[in-house]
């Protein structure tokens, strides 16, 4: 589901400017963690906030989440089953085998894609917050893709958080 973004929050420099640059496809592969890793951070920021652990980075996770972003832009469907895909399929392809899984998408237009006002939407919706704050997850992965046009908007950003435990 779409999260309209109505809350303002400030987001680092650094952050708007990887974004921007990685949704004009001007920024090389290597460079395209950035936006991820601030990502983890401010979802991390969060947690440790709220007095939960940290989430440790899935390297198989993070390829989980990838598969996920890759199927939702192709197919053109925002969805935890994009493609036809079972929900359950990238995490077995990924190689990732913990015992919960769990996720969160969104997706925004322009600025309304950047890490900082995505995690303030996920929070601000409680399905999402749920995950977000579940005192069961150890591990996390993230993953992030740009379409030019995706969802009837411009200049596309959906972001892949998964969840493991």
């Amino acid at each position: 589901m779409h999260i309209p973004v109505r809350i303002s929050t400030s987001i680092w420099g650094l952050v708007i400017v990887s974004a921007a640059a990685a949704a004009a496809g001007a920024i090389p592969h290597g460079a395209r963690a950035a936006p991820c890793r601030s990502m983890l951070c401010l979802v991390n920021s969060a947690r440790v906030a709220r007095g939960l652990p940290a989430l440790q980075e899935s390297v198989r996770l993070d390829r989980s989440s990838r598969l996920r972003a890759v199927a939702i832009r192709r197919c053109g469907q925002f969805s935890h089953t994009a493609c036809g895909q079972p929900f359950r399929l990238v995490f077995a392809r990924a190689g990732y085998r913990g015992r919960a899984i769990g996720e969160n998408l969104a997706w925004g237009g322009g600025y309304l894609g950047a890490p900082g006002r995505t995690l303030t939407a996920w929070l601000g919706s409680p399905p999402h917050r749920r995950n977000l704050l579940g005192s069961g997850w150890r591990q996390v992965g993230v993953a992030f893709v740009h379409a030019r046009r995706l969802f009837g908007a411009s200049n596309v950003t959906v972001w892949v958080l998964q969840f493991g435990g």
